[in-house]
């Protein structure tokens, strides 16, 4: 039996729709233009004109990429953003492939040698073996581990402060000296960023008669979607035998999405996403004639049989003993969180990777995402599988759980209210716009867009640790 209804709008990942490009491969482009970082041009192609701002981005997850902002003036009026990358991006209507091709790097390095538990830009050494060539290196600012060898290089971009969107930091462990007063590591940044690059244009549809061998090779996700007007937006499970705490908390988040859909179909998509741009013309585009239909549910977690085809976003409420999904699914994904439960006596604490502990009266929001990156996403679509992500809301005990609800509550009126949320939850906000789009025409159109050109989406596991009166006291990404 159930026991709430109308509740979340919440998530999806967002950038782009990547495609195969065998057949692309064999045509020549329709246009081929030349662009260098911090020269914003413009250009139009027939009846398509294109901005670029000048800015060059690169994300761990997505690579290198260029945005642009696209008008078509053949009367339809669309106005979209797309990425072009080196594998090739289409844009929202599915004229062109986008491909960025021979772009130049430049690396800006900066070296620094550090001793045992010295710093630099946040990197704390916690362990050096000169014998082996190993050093364990904390990322205090975003929570990460990093285990190198001598000459090894990894990706860190984002994981340091001060760093922007058109760079890839690369961390190099040059070398361990060892002396009279012990050993020392000499690490080195290497920020990359593209100074020029070439853009070239074909047309979508020649890439989409290969072969429908060609097809499966590339591994090519169809421009389609199982969702339908009867599709949740997303469903909230309570554990059968939850205390009334947990039950509450969860109806406390599902008044404020109940209240976040009301305004969308009383005032539009614009009124109660604020501050979106380009991006509220989309989802007004996208959802004019299926909006009325949005709706969201409940269910018990012993109702759950197939997860994957449940709702977009499945919201969980209650830790692992109060919630047997909630259980299942902490140890399904147990390798990639950053934090976990753990019993000590008669106690139950959230602990992090680092063995820091919040015991009673503490809550945790935690969102995991159902795929790596936006391709295995679409597949996943694809398949039948229509989950994005579990959001779980749990505690320690039921007032840590009810704390969670609490603060995700307020911060999610924010934008309806015309307030900016705390940063901590801006991630959950972006989501909320881009799962109006999978509700349209074409639901891919969720992956075509970025919403915000300096901080574009990124796919990751996010913990948000909150003490007994809502306060956020540790973020912690996967």
């Amino acid at each position: 039996m159930k026991r709430m209804a109308a509740f979340l709008i919440f998530l999806l990942a967002g950038a782009m729709v990547p495609v195969g490009l065998a057949s692309a491969g064999e045509e020549k482009p329709v246009a081929t233009f030349h662009i260098a970082a911090g020269q914003p041009q413009n250009f139009q192609i027939g009846d398509t004109e294109i901005y670029w701002d000048g800015v060059f981005q690169y994300s761990s997850y997505d690579g290198w990429s260029a945005e642009f902002h696209v008008v078509f003036l053949d009367g339809t009026g669309v106005n979209h953003s797309v990425l072009a990358t080196p594998k090739g991006d289409v844009d929202a209507e599915g004229r062109f492939i986008w491909i960025l091709t021979d772009y130049n790097l430049t690396d800006t390095p900066q070296e620094k040698q550090l001793g045992l538990l010295e710093s630099w830009n946040e990197l704390v050494v916690k362990f050096i073996d000169p014998l082996s060539g190993k050093v364990v290196i904390d990322d205090e600012f975003n929570g990460k581990t990093y285990t190198l060898h001598v000459g090894d290089k990894i990706d860190i971009t984002g994981g340091i402060p001060n760093t922007n969107i058109s760079e890839k930091v690369v961390l190099e462990l040059k070398n361990i000296e060892t002396g009279l007063f012990g050993s020392k590591v000499d690490l080195i940044l290497h920020h990359y960023t593209i100074t020029t690059a070439e853009v070239e244009l074909y047309p979508y549809q020649a890439s989409q008669n290969a072969t429908k061998e060609e097809q499966n090779q590339t591994n090519t996700p169809p421009k389609t979607s199982p969702l339908n007007l009867s599709t949740p937006t997303a469903m909230i499970i309570v554990g059968e035998h939850a205390a009334g705490a947990d039950v509450a908390a969860g109806a406390k988040v599902a008044i404020a999405v109940q209240k976040w859909i009301d305004i969308i179909k009383e005032k539009g998509p614009e009124f109660a996403v604020p501050g979106l741009g380009h991006l509220g013309g989309l989802i007004a585009k996208a959802v004019t004639t299926p909006i009325q239909n949005l709706n969201a549910d409940a269910m018990l977690d012993t109702e759950v049989k197939n997860p994957d085809a449940i709702a977009p976003v499945v919201y969980t409420v209650g830790g692992p003993v109060a919630n047997e999904y909630t259980k299942a699914i902490l140890e399904k994904n147990a390798d990639r969180l950053p934090v976990k439960f753990v019993k000590e006596g008669n106690q139950w604490y959230i602990e992090d990777n680092h063995g820091n502990k919040w015991g009673k009266g503490y809550g945790l929001i935690l969102i995991i995402p159902a795929a790596e990156d936006p391709l295995d996403l679409q597949m996943r679509l694809s398949e039948g599988k229509i989950k994005m992500a579990d959001v779980v809301v749990a505690g320690t005990d039921r007032w840590g759980t009810y704390a969670a609800c609490d603060l995700l509550q307020g911060e999610f009126m924010k934008p309806i209210l015309g307030e900016k949320p705390r940063p901590e939850l801006e991630y959950f906000i972006e989501v909320q716009g881009r799962m109006l789009l999978l509700f349209g025409q074409n639901p891919l159109e969720a992956f075509d867009v970025n919403l915000d050109p300096t901080n574009p989406f990124k796919f990751q596991v996010l913990a948000i640790i909150v003490d007994k009166d809502g306060k956020i006291v540790k973020v912690i990404s996967g």
